[in-house]
């Protein structure tokens, strides 16, 4: 019987269209990250990042605490310019803390910048932006043009949903320059201490400069529904109580990303889906960087032979995603919306090691009792109390 790599080899040769060793649907985190992963672990590779937009990494910014990044993650990834801090506040009505975690994010600008430079400087690499997917198997993808690219490997990376119930966190963010300076010197990832409702509220700020600002408006909900105009109004108030006037309105962004509590992402085929679609992201957190540097990391080193080692990151994975699930399922289902900042003050109360090693799915068992052991957060079971809990409730 053909090894996997054998066929792999023998899916690449001949054939009509254009022959790959690896190409990728999706030129967002994901597909960007594995492509300048690949590209930096063999120059002469033929690969072909293939991307429905007129410029590649869209419009986001991606966060990851440091210590996420993999030690032996490539060279590649310290020349990408990742703006970085030594720790970051939370704030929550009577509870303030700072967390000495170093955190950093990268921009879609610069993630677009250096997919640009590397595949101008790698003669068998080709950036084919602008070009919708038809068709996507195993070894072949079809643009809606008529042309076929047929490869030893196809990476769908184009992100989708992900099976079973789930809530939602959605955000508006704008980028906005300043009058004066923020005063900011970390970011302030979770100030919980806004009015609470019928979903659960709060601000998240990166300090990009002294005198800029992305200012967030996130919700944990049922619903996927976002209210642009109402979450734009609401950071400027934010703004003008913090004591910062806003000078211009630089971009901004919005997302609604899936926070599941049953689900069951399916484990890795060909072709490999990465990203949101196959499951790759912390499930009670949103970040999927982790997980992208991961892949991006294995892949680099076992694309030509790629299941066995993404099956055994992916039953690691896949245990961590099942605490995300269950601590999903006790904050959506447990706690009534406006009590549920409680069990995240819990959560940023535990020791530095057990948040860390949360944030990049590495939870040892003593992390899990630490998570799960102990006197529930003040709320527990409110959503379970006659009238309480409706649908409507969590819009």
């Amino acid at each position: 019987m053909a090894s996997s790599q054998q066929r792999l080899r023998k899916a690449a040769q001949g054939g009509a269209g254009d022959g790959f060793d690896v190409v990728i649907v999706g030129a967002g985190l994901h597909g960007g990250l594995i492509a300048l992963a690949l590209l930096d672990a063999d120059p002469t590779l033929r690969l072909a990042l293939v991307e429905r937009d007129a410029c590649p990494a869209g419009n986001h910014t991606w966060c990851f605490h440091l210590a996420d990044v993999p030690a032996d993650v490539g060279a590649w990834f310290g020349r990408l310019p990742v703006s970085h801090w030594p720790g970051y506040r939370v704030a929550f009505p009577g509870f303030e803390r700072e967390v000495g975690l170093p955190y950093g994010c990268l921009s879609s600008a610069a993630l677009a910048a250096a997919l640009q430079a590397a595949f101008a400087a790698h003669s068998g690499a080709r950036l084919l932006l602008g070009c919708a997917v038809q068709a996507l198997e195993a070894h072949a993808v079809r643009l809606s043009d008529g042309r076929q690219l047929r490869a030893a490997l196809v990476i769908d990376a184009r992100g989708g949903g992900t099976v079973g119930a789930t809530g939602y966190q959605k955000f508006l963010g704008l980028e906005v320059e300043l009058a004066a300076d923020s005063g900011l010197d970390r970011p302030l990832l979770m100030d919980a201490c806004l009015p609470q409702g019928p979903q659960f509220r709060f601000m998240y700020v990166l300090p990009l400069a002294p005198r800029r600002l992305l200012i967030e408006d996130t919700a944990f909900a049922r619903t996927p529904d976002l209210d642009q105009p109402g979450r734009r109004a609401a950071i400027r108030a934010y703004a003008d109580a913090r004591g910062w006037r806003i000078r211009a309105v630089l971009r901004e962004e919005s997302g609604v990303l899936p926070m599941p509590w049953r689900a069951k992402p399916a484990a890795p085929t060909l072709p490999l889906k990465v990203g949101y679609g196959g499951g790759w992201f912390h499930p009670a957190t949103g970040y999927s960087a982790p997980c992208a540097l991961r892949l991006a990391t294995v892949l680099a080193r076992h694309w030509r032979d790629p299941l066995p080692a993404l099956r055994t990151e992916w039953r690691r994975h896949r245990r961590q995603f099942r605490l995300g699930l269950l601590l999903n399922g006790l904050a959506f289902r447990a706690f009534r919306p406006e009590l549920m900042w409680h069990p995240f003050a819990r959560f940023y109360r535990l020791p530095l090691g057990t948040i860390g090693r949360f944030y990049r799915l590495q939870s040892s068992a003593s992390d899990v009792a630490r998570l799960l052991v102990g006197r529930p957060p003040r709320g527990f079971g409110s959503a379970w109390l006659p009238g309480r809990h409706s649908p409507e409730a969590w819009r």
